[in-house]
C-alpha cells in the first residue's frame, strides 16, 4: 500500500519541479514510513509532530512537513477507493463469502483528514527567525574565497549578487549560462519570473571555471552553506541560509533603487503585484539588470 501511495504523490505532484519533488517525497517518505499500516488519525498525525519538534526542526519547518503529510492523506484516499472498486468489480455476486467481503470492503473507512479543512500547527511570531546577512558578514564569506572549493565559490557568487533561492541554485546547470552574451538563465521558483540576468563581469572567471554537472539535492546546498559560513568565519545563526542573503539584497537594493528595480532584479513577478504601478511596468529586465549591477553594493567586493 505504501508504494502505491507514494505512486499517487507522484503522480499528483508532477507538475513540480525535480528539486521541489524531491523535497516533498522526503517528508512523504518519512511520514509513511512512520505511519506504517496504522490507522491513521489525528493523535498518529500528532506523534509524529511532536516527533520532529522533539529532532529540533524549526515550527516552520514542522507546519511544512504536516502540510505535506495532508497531501499524503489524500493520495492515500485516492489509493483506497481505486482498490476498493477493484474489489467491488472483481466479486461473484453468486459467492456468500465474496459478498460478505464486499460489504465488508464498502463498509470500511480509508484514511481522512479529520482535522479540519485548513488545519496546521500554527507557527507564533517570535518563533520564527529570519536571520539576514550584513553586508559586512557577505564581504567577510566573500573574502574568504581563496580557502573555499570552486563550487562553493561559484554558488556564493550567484547567491550573493543575485540572491538565488537554494532551490534556484540546485537548478542552475552548464547551458544556462552563455559567457559570449554575459547571462545565466535562472528557474525562479515561488511564481517568480524566470529569465535571462545579466552577468556580473566580476564573477564571470569563477563560473567559467565550474562544470555545474553536478545535481544538487536542497539538503546538500543547505550543508553547503553551512560550509562557507565555518570557513569564513560568520557565525551560522540558527535560521540562516541562503535565503539570508535574499533578505539582505533585497534590503539593500530597495535602499539605494527602490522597490521596483529591486523587484525586478530579484525575478518578482510583477503583474501579481497589488499596486497598479507595478503591475503595469514595462522596461527590458536586462536594462535593469546593467543599471543594478553598476552600483550593486556586493559586486565591488568580487573585484
Amino acid at each position: 500500500m505504501k508504494k502505491l501511495i507514494r505512486e499517487q504523490f507522484i503522480s499528483e505532484h508532477s507538475r513540480c519541479s525535480s528539486e521541489t519533488l524531491r523535497t516533498q517525497l522526503y517528508w512523504a517518505d518519512r511520514w509513511l514510513d512512520f505511519a506504517g499500516g496504522n490507522h491513521w488519525d489525528k493523535n498518529l498525525v500528532n506523534k509524529f509532530r511532536s516527533k520532529l519538534e522533539g529532532e529540533g526542526y524549526a515550527p516552520l519547518t514542522v507546519r511544512t512537513a504536516l502540510g505535506i503529510v495532508k497531501r499524503c492523506f489524500d493520495a492515500a484516499q485516492v489509493v483506497f477507493e481505486a482498490e476498493r472498486r477493484k474489489v467491488i468489480a472483481s466479486v461473484d455476486p453468486n459467492d456468500p463469502s465474496a459478498v460478505a467481503q464486499l460489504l465488508k470492503t464498502i463498509s470500511a473507512a480509508g484514511p481522512t483528514w479529520d482535522l479540519g479543512k485548513r488545519w496546521m500547527p500554527r507557527a507564533e511570531s517570535s518563533d520564527i527567525i529570519r536571520p539576514r546577512l550584513t553586508l559586512d558578514e557577505i564581504g567577510q564569506m566573500i573574502n574568504a574565497r581563496s580557502s573555499l572549493e570552486l563550487p562553493q565559490v561559484c554558488y556564493l557568487a550567484l547567491g550573493s549578487i543575485y540572491a538565488l533561492r537554494r532551490e534556484e541554485l540546485c537548478q542552475v546547470r552548464r547551458e544556462h549560462i552563455d559567457f559570449d552574451e554575459k547571462t545565466i538563465f535562472i528557474n525562479t521558483v515561488k511564481g517568480g519570473e524566470k529569465r535571462k540576468q545579466l552577468l556580473a563581469d566580476e564573477i564571470i572567471p569563477y563560473l567559467k571555471e565550474y562544470s555545474f554537472q553536478w545535481e544538487y539535492s536542497p539538503f546538500m546546498m543547505s550543508f553547503m552553506f553551512k560550509r562557507i559560513c565555518a570557513k569564513s568565519g560568520v557565525e551560522n545563526r540558527e535560521g540562516m541560509g541562503w535565503h539570508s542573503f535574499r533578505r539582505a539584497i533585497n534590503t539593500l537594493l530597495v535602499d539605494r533603487f527602490g522597490e521596483l528595480q529591486a523587484h525586478i532584479f530579484l525575478r518578482w513577478r510583477l503583474s501579481s503585484s497589488s499596486a497598479m504601478e507595478l503591475r503595469y511596468y514595462s522596461a527590458d529586465p536586462l536594462e535593469i539588470d546593467k543599471a543594478v549591477l553598476e552600483s550593486h553594493p556586493v559586486v565591488p567586493l568580487w573585484r
